[in-house]
């Protein structure tokens, strides 16, 4: 590690208690949200850690069934981390697998192992939170943000009303941060003891991918670090040029698609904008593009983050703006046209076929258009009978089926959709109240909702 790093890791660190370990002999980087090698910044503070203190150092990856989520997704991440384990074995750092419950197994590995720190990805999830509090009460322990490009921590103390008040102050930190890299080298300490390498665990792997019900979607991603960094640079290359002004087609393939691999921590923001601020450089013509990819990828994204660190009741309408929740309670006895049952959604047994052509680009390709996703889960408030079941009704279909589902933009989507979150009161309508609303003769005028009903008709 260079030593100009240091500074930059500590500014990307919360120290989470200071339980004294003066006698540790090894530190633990648990991999989590972020699943990858480079610009790994809990990676980095980890073995910057332990070069200081001479110690030996690991990689613990814990292996506990994640609720809503589908077999096609561990699948995805497990391949991933395959691919990790390959290049931290190049770097003299084992990769450790673990089976169960994050406290109990990271517990146990820390009476064996005596770390004298245990670091860990930053998350701003309810589960994360539970595990890392139960091991801060034993175990010397710090998180790192390797996710966002401005730690939340630093960008606001409180939940941000919107991105018009977050935006001037993720910029206020952007070029301090930006810059940051983390190069991994070759650890000079040995690990004590022999560990299985994820082959000699297959039959825990097999039983932990079964623990998940398939969806029998298909992606067509590639998983892993050197896949995300292809795909990235692919989109450069063949779509950052016009992706301001046709991002929001859905009958256009410009989209960036790299939310699986940001999902996965298979690639982090600050790899990506760095990339495209390239690109800007020897083109000068890509600037727009640019900054309308640093809009969805840098601003509204930290803005999920900045929410759910700051509102623990992301899948309730407890965290709903009180304006919203007003104005839906007031409108909760209003006649619905249609009422679909859960199964109906799923199945794309609605009316409305291009609200059938979402959710079957969905349950077919494990994605959805960002301009469609608003319009389907708007749509399901409209066909329940009450916000509350609408809102479990899309965490349980994005979960299930999206592969970058069971992340705070998922949950910050649905409560921007069905209840106004970083939204402002619109006109009334029946169902809605003044929560912005969304009608197909608005996709007509938008773009081809003809020729995206048909691509997406069976």
């Amino acid at each position: 590690m260079e030593k100009s790093n240091i500074s930059e890791l500590a500014l990307r660190t919360k120290i989470i208690n200071t339980l004294p370990n003066a006698n540790g002999q090894s530190v633990i980087y648990v991999m989590s949200r972020d699943q990858r090698i480079t610009d790994n910044f809990g990676l980095a503070y980890a073995q910057d850690y332990a070069l200081r203190h001479k110690l030996p150092l690991a990689v613990v990856f814990c292996f506990s069934p994640v609720k809503g989520r589908a077999r096609e997704h561990v699948v995805f991440m497990i391949e991933g981390l395959r691919e990790i384990e390959t290049t931290l074995a190049k770097l003299a750092i084992p990769f450790i697998a673990l089976f169960g419950p994050h406290d109990v197994v990271l517990r146990n590995i820390a009476h064996h192992t005596k770390p004298a720190l245990m670091v860990t990805d930053y998350s701003p999830l309810r589960g994360t939170l539970r595990w890392q509090n139960v091991l801060s009460q034993t175990v010397p322990l710090c998180i790192v943000d390797s996710h966002n490009i401005v730690p939340p921590w630093l960008v606001s103390n409180k939940q941000e009303y919107s991105a018009r008040t977050i935006r001037p102050k993720i910029y206020l930190h952007y070029n301090d941060f930006i810059h940051h890299h983390s190069t991994i080298k070759k650890h000079p300490y040995r690990w004590p003891g022999a560990v299985m390498n994820l082959k000699e665990v297959a039959e825990n792997l097999t039983l932990y991918i079964n623990q998940h019900t398939p969806n029998n979607t298909h992606s067509g991603f590639t998983a892993g670090e050197t896949a995300a960094q292809q795909h990235l640079q692919h989109f450069i290359d063949t779509k950052l040029h016009g992706y301001a002004y046709s991002r929001n087609d859905p009958t256009k393939q410009h989209t960036s698609d790299l939310s699986p691999y940001l999902h996965f921590g298979q690639i982090g923001s600050v790899s990506v904008m760095n990339a495209v601020s390239a690109a800007v450089v020897a083109n000068a013509a890509l600037q727009n593009d640019a900054d309308a990819l640093q809009e969805e990828l840098v601003i509204r994204k930290e803005l999920a983050d900045n929410y759910c660190n700051y509102n623990q009741d992301y899948t309730t309408l407890r965290g709903a703006p009180e304006w919203s929740r007003r104005t839906l309670q007031k409108h909760e006895t209003d006649p619905r046209n249609y009422i679909y049952s859960l199964q109906e959604l799923e199945t794309a047994s609605t009316h409305d076929l291009a609200w059938n052509a979402a959710q079957r680009q969905l349950t077919a390709t494990g994605k959805m258009h960002g301009y469609m996703r608003m319009y389907w889960a708007k749509k399901v408030l409209e066909w329940s009978k009450d916000a509350q079941e609408a809102q479990q009704k899309l965490i349980y279909l994005n979960d299930f089926y999206s592969i970058d589902g069971g992340d705070p933009n998922g949950y910050v989507g649905a409560l921007w959709s069905i209840a106004g979150l970083h939204d402002r009161p619109w006109g009334e309508r029946p169902v809605y109240g003044t929560v912005r609303s969304m009608v197909y003769n608005g996709l007509k005028r938008k773009f081809d909702i003809e020729a995206y009903i048909q691509k997406y008709e069976t």
